[in-house]
């Protein structure tokens, strides 16, 4: 799987540096293919043996073209540089029997070359319309000398109520019929004579004679290209391979995306024991060794970190494309996301509003589009395959139940893939409950991870609770959030030290600076650090509060209740 995915990531950059020798030619052949027509359907239809519409056999004709097209512009490169399941085969015998005589242009008619005897009923029909035309005017011409009245193109003539004379006499002329009458006019349709009502029934015949031939020719150009389908599934084919790669590439390109590196199986170890390895830098004490050496050796496993030889996972200069959009249009700055787990379970501890849920979802994005074969929206990342990822948001939506409920439900589903190696991200599992069942919940589903736990999967949990990391005896990160003491803010010096903050004396008079949310973007620091297990949680719930504009009486009363416990 590791080989599959390096092979795919070799064929996007070979796109990216031809890419970036042609631009332009890359900007024609995007450009060839956003104008090609999905031709599955009519290519399903010639598998079945049925006869194709002039509609269905356009869009063969299409696909002939493009791929024409494709292929000069790959021969200006050089079509050995190009991956060769992206590189279409003719199909001018195709191309000639769907547009003869054409100069190349995507297009298709039942011409008159496809049959002889439907060139000459087409001539007949011609020839036959044109004796009606004539018959129809000449009795036209008559009838408007008669009674001085143009005949319309419709063949309708109107007359005012008010000529009473040339009404009646119009009536009286077996060349017309009244149709209709309005306040003002009553309307005549012309007849057609005798010879015209003969023609009109030859016509009638030769037009479904010339339906019968067409219908035939399509049904013979259908089996002719019918001994053609496999080749134009194989262009079909691809040009749906290149349209692909080209996507991607063009994707990476938009976002400034690199390679991801893979660990392959046994990397690092020398064990090529067909799993993920991580590497001698990155693997804890007694990591990768299999039962019967490091654990007879006495060797023991770091707390927390990986025991069994699943894949680290490093990124470093990580960002959320979206994320990123979004506050540039804002006008901020935005911040990546740096990381490095060599553990089962690592902790992301932060304030509120300091990014650690778009921590989360950059991990699982750049994890899931490297699966993919995607370029990485980062500057470096490491990792190894993993056999599926999860992510548990902070808000679970489900009909008939709480969230808490809903919560509970959602991660059973990674519980039941407990053998597989996933990567798992959960957002402050426990919110929706009491503090101490919701930490301790949260505890012990960790905890579970960290002993049962063989496939090497790795865990990200965010939280707010204190001493988690510790508790537990696994890596701790944490957002470098607020600088508290920019607001006039100071630690407690009492028992609580550790636990919250009160306001310095004349911090009432503090005015934070923007309003509200620009506030906050402009002096969060999103930056993600390691810090000892046993790192307080950052509390700064009220500084978020206050900064959102809530009732400064508010803001001093949940500052005496937490701060002084009364």
């Amino acid at each position: 799987m590791e080989q599959s995915l390096g092979h795919e990531f070799d064929r996007l950059e070979a796109a990216l540096g031809l890419w970036r020798k042609n631009p332009d030619l890359f900007t024609e052949m995007l450009g060839i293919l956003e104008s090609l027509k999905d031709p599955l359907h009519a290519i399903s239809l010639l598998q079945e043996g049925q006869v194709l519409s002039p509609a269905e056999l356009f869009i063969l004709a299409n696909l002939c073209a493009c791929v024409r097209r494709i292929r000069h512009l790959q021969d200006q490169t050089g079509i050995s540089k190009w991956p060769a399941n992206t590189v279409p085969p003719g199909l001018e015998p195709a191309e000639v029997l769907l547009a003869p005589g054409s100069q190349g242009q995507p297009r298709f008619y039942i011409s008159d070359a496809y049959s002889a005897s439907l060139a000459e009923t087409r001539r007949l029909r011609k020839h036959k319309q044109e004796m009606w035309h004539r018959e129809m005017a000449k009795q036209a011409r008559a009838v408007e000398t008669a009674l001085g009245v143009r005949i319309s193109g419709t063949g309708e003539m109107a007359i005012r109520k008010t000529g009473r004379a040339q009404l009646e006499k119009a009536r009286l002329m077996p060349e017309l019929g009244e149709t209709r009458q309005t306040l003002s006019h009553v309307y005549f349709k012309l007849k057609p004579t005798r010879d015209a009502v003969n023609l009109e029934t030859e016509l009638n015949l030769l037009k479904a004679k010339q339906r019968a031939q067409e219908t035939e020719v399509l049904r013979e150009l259908s089996g002719k290209l019918k001994q053609h389908l496999p080749v134009v599934e194989a262009a079909s084919q691809a040009l749906g391979e290149l349209d692909f790669l080209l996507s991607k590439a063009e994707l990476a390109r938009a976002t400034d995306a690199t390679r991801p590196e893979i660990i392959r199986p046994g990397a690092g170890d020398g064990s090529g024991s067909g799993k993920a390895g991580l590497s001698a830098k990155h693997r804890g004490p007694g990591e990768g060794l299999s039962p019967g050496k490091g654990m007879d050796s006495g060797i023991q496993p770091e707390p927390g970190r990986n025991s069994s030889p699943g894949p680290d996972l490093i990124l470093q200069g990580a960002f959320h494309p979206i994320v990123l959009n979004e506050v540039k249009s804002r006008g901020g700055t935005y911040q990546p996301v740096s990381i490095e787990l060599d553990s089962i379970v690592s902790v992301i501890t932060g304030p509120n509003m300091g990014g650690k849920t778009v921590a989360l979802s950059t991990v699982g994005l750049c994890v899931a589009m490297a699966q993919w074969g995607l370029m990485v929206p980062c500057n470096y990342m490491k990792f190894g395959l993993y056999d599926f990822i999860y992510f548990q948001p902070g808000e679970e939506q489900t009909p008939g139940l709480s969230s808490f409920a809903a919560e509970i439900v959602s991660l059973k589903q990674p519980l039941a893939r407990a053998g597989e190696r996933g990567l798992v991200l959960l957002d402050e599992v426990g919110r929706g409950t009491n503090p101490s069942q919701g930490r301790a919940l949260y505890a012990a589903l960790l905890q579970y991870y960290l002993e049962n736990d063989t496939a090497g999967s790795t865990v990200i949990a965010t939280t707010h609770y204190h001493g988690l990391a510790a508790t537990l005896g696994v890596p701790h990160w944490q957002v470098r959030g607020l600088a508290t003491e920019a607001l006039g803010l100071k630690d407690s010096k009492g028992p609580e030290a550790g636990e919250g903050a009160g306001w310095s004396e004349g911090s009432e008079r503090t005015e934070l600076a923007g309003d509200g949310l620009d506030w906050l973007y402009r002096h969060m620091d999103y930056t993600l650090q390691k810090v000892g297990p046993d790192t307080p949680t950052p509390q700064d719930a009220l500084v978020v509060a206050k900064a959102l504009g809530l009732d400064a009486a508010i803001i001093d009363k949940a500052l005496k209740f937490h701060g002084r416990g009364g």
